[in-house]
């Protein structure tokens, strides 16, 4: 167990970054080139990089530079955070595709379907905007009042990463009962229920029927949990694993019901003729003909239909956009972020309620690291000044938004089951969106997180900042 002081200064660190980006483009906003260079810091360790966001989601020529350094600093090492660099990346990326859109005059999500070739962020910009109202959408700096009010968007890209040393078997006991056991673990993403759900759905049972045995070395190789790949590389050999166990099911079955097996299936906890649906077996009744007190099958991750993507990545990537609405008080700098809208996509969805959850946490977790999170270093020792929750401010009850999901579904028939993690892609564009929206609502951007109140007042002192040549 560890105290405040130790959950800052014993796990890791959010690395940070100092990055400087430019952007070639034409007069009607197609992207010519890109240049990227950052800087930044995990202290002892690496992987301060802000991923490879700039490169791919955009740009579509090979006139990309790209130079991104670790500094080595006296510091707890980095530690991944949700989606590593990738929020970093977004966070200058997105920013400046705006401040294109701007300069060369058209709105910035129209920019995004010129330049964006993905037909899932197509999608999700078209969704996401009809249900935020993005077309009532006024100037920068234009609201009226002390406190003004502005609104902002922002995407986001992630791999879809497969492990392929992924396995699991299931078992099929003589009383009927179900058990699925691998070694993978969870860490509250709910990976037990979408596999009860998995080999529910392929024995013809509830969820409920399955019991899930994971977290155990003795049990097949599981994915570990960092990429947001455990359930696109679980879930297949699960459904797998099942299928082969069912169909040892419907052989031991066949002669007693006077049908060959491959005209039977499993259908509500029975199973069914498909020609009869009034011949029919209980799924306990069934399980009690099986020649040994159990069967099983043990399976292991195969290559997706077609091969991979690359090695270790499944076909494509997921994304999302965040929209966002926030209110800041020009007098006080104070921000206060007031309803998100998240289009996001993870091939098929097995647990709505489970994604739902995972976007609202990748959601707070971006406002919390966009408005509030500071971590103060002694820049003589390395050490934390601010190693407690009273001067590192997080995200809390007070703050939380309205927030409303919306999950777009794709199925692209590269695995069995076509389903893929969520909680990396969920975080990813978050800040950079609060900063836009920050930015209509004030008509003067800020480059630097967390946007406190503070850097708001000191931003508005300024001259407004000149847009760079097309």
């Amino acid at each position: 167990m560890l105290d405040r002081r130790e959950e800052h200064v014993a796990v890791g660190n959010r690395p940070n970054s100092v990055q400087n980006l430019r952007i070639g483009a034409k007069k009607d906003g197609t992207l010519t080139a890109m240049q990227l260079t950052s800087y930044g810091t995990a202290g002892v360790g690496l992987g301060a990089g802000v991923g490879w966001i700039a490169e791919t989601m955009y740009l579509t020529n090979p006139n990309f530079k790209g130079e991104q350094y670790d500094v080595l600093t006296n510091a707890g090492p980095g530690a991944a955070f949700r989606a590593p660099g990738a929020p970093q990346g977004a966070f200058a990326l997105e920013q400046l595709i705006d401040e294109l859109a701007e300069k060369v005059g058209v709105d910035a999500l129209a920019l995004r379907d010129k330049i964006d070739k993905s037909e899932m962020r197509r999608e999700q910009r078209r969704v996401g905007a009809e249900r935020f109202g993005w077309s009532k959408r006024q100037a920068p700096g234009s609201s009226p009042g002390v406190v003004k009010r502005g609104v902002g968007a922002a995407q986001s890209e992630w791999g879809r990463f497969i492990d392929m040393d992924s396995s699991c078997e299931v078992r099929l006991h003589q009383d009927g009962s179900v058990e699925i056991m691998s070694s993978v673990q969870d860490l509250g993403t709910g990976i037990r229920t979408v596999l009860a759900q998995v080999v529910a759905e392929e024995l013809g049972l509830q969820p409920t029927d399955v019991t899930v045995r994971i977290g155990d070395t003795n049990y097949p190789p599981g994915p570990g949990s960092g990429g947001s790949k455990t359930t696109g590389s679980i879930t297949p050999p699960a459904r797998t694993a099942a299928y082969k166990v069912g169909q040892q099911l419907l052989t031991a079955v066949a002669p007693s019901m006077g049908v060959a097996a491959s005209e039977l299936a499993f259908v509500g906890g029975k199973i069914v003729a498909k020609s009869n649906a009034g011949k029919s077996l209980s799924f306990r009744e069934a399980a009690q003909k099986l020649p040994t007190q159990q069967v099983s099958a043990t399976e292991k991750r195969k290559d997706d239909y077609g091969g991979f993507f690359r090695p270790g990545v499944s076909f494509g990537q997921s994304g999302g956009i965040q929209f966002v609405e926030v209110s800041v008080d020009t007098e006080t700098g104070y921000v206060k972020v007031e309803r998100v809208v998240g289009a996001h996509d993870c091939g098929r969805p097995i647990n709505p309620l489970a994604l739902e959850s995972q976007i609202n946490g990748g959601i707070l977790q971006g406002i919390s690291w966009a408005l509030y999170e500071n971590r103060h270093m002694d820049r003589n020792y390395g050490h934390m000044m601010n190693a407690n929750l009273d001067q590192y401010k997080i995200l809390g009850s007070r703050e939380v938004p309205q927030i409303d999901i919306i999950m777009v579904e794709e199925y692209t028939a590269t695995s069995s089951t076509d389903a893929l993690g969520i909680a990396e892609s969920a975080n990813v564009a978050t800040a950079a969106a609060v900063a836009n929206a920050v930015y209509n609502a004030i008509g003067v951007r800020i480059y630097e997180l967390p946007i406190t109140p503070e850097r708001v007042l000191n931003a508005l002192a300024k001259p407004k900042q000149k847009l760079g040549k097309v």
